[in-house]
């Protein structure tokens, strides 16, 4: 497996593909399920705090493609798909995933994910590219220091202006070190959080923070 540097403005296209949508969820259609852990930026979590959340719930995620006819109305408004032909691999899992949980001051945040997989001839997972929606009561990114220049294991951090007020940043794998990015996963016990690396893009936008991964 290679860690490949994708051209920033085909990342930057997905990223807007899938900003417009909103994170607002009605989990009265869908199944709960036992699960365990958080996923979180771990070179943000000291600026949104979404490693602290507590009182978590889980749901069963279901195929994207079934989407418009398995999520309620509001739950849709989560769920904006990209165009497969701009990802750099072929995918052959996807799915979307509802965790809910209460921050520190006992508010209930909605968390979505998106995750497109690819996998080898063994049938394990190889490639993928995941977009985690959670509400926000503030931007995370006021108190950023921005201009940090690397990670704490010396991996770049890149800033672009997707538009005037909408910066976005890009944490590149450059080193043979990586800070930990986890995702939530299907297993046959619920929903586990796996842990990896990974090319990361992050933002703030209207009450929500968006964080994208891609490893291919």
């Amino acid at each position: 497996m290679t860690i490949k540097r994708i051209s920033g403005f085909i990342l930057l296209l997905l990223f807007f593909s899938s900003i417009v949508a909103g994170c607002s969820t009605d989990q009265a259609d869908l199944e709960k399920v036992k699960g365990e852990g958080l996923t979180f930026s771990e070179y943000f979590k000291s600026y949104d705090h979404l490693d602290e959340r507590e009182r978590v719930n889980y749901y069963k995620p279901i195929p994207i493609i079934e989407s418009d006819t398995s999520l309620s109305e509001k739950m849709k408004t989560a769920v904006k798909t990209i165009d497969l032909t701009k990802l750099p691999f072929q995918t052959d899992e996807q799915k979307v995933y509802l965790v809910t949980s209460k921050d520190e001051n006992g508010n209930v945040k909605n968390q979505v994910q998106l995750s497109y997989f690819g996998t080898d001839e063994y049938g394990l997972s190889d490639d993928f590219f995941i977009v985690s929606v959670t509400e926000a009561d503030k931007n995370p990114l006021e108190s950023y220091d921005s201009t940090e220049k690397t990670d704490s294991v010396g991996n770049e951090i890149r800033k672009e202006q997707l538009t005037e007020d909408l910066p976005v940043y890009q944490q590149v794998l450059a080193t043979d070190s990586a800070l930990l990015y986890r995702y939530y996963e299907e297993t046959d016990k619920g929903i586990a959080v796996v842990g990896t690396a990974a090319n990361e893009f992050y933002a703030y936008y209207e009450g929500h923070i968006y964080p994208h991964r891609i490893f291919d």
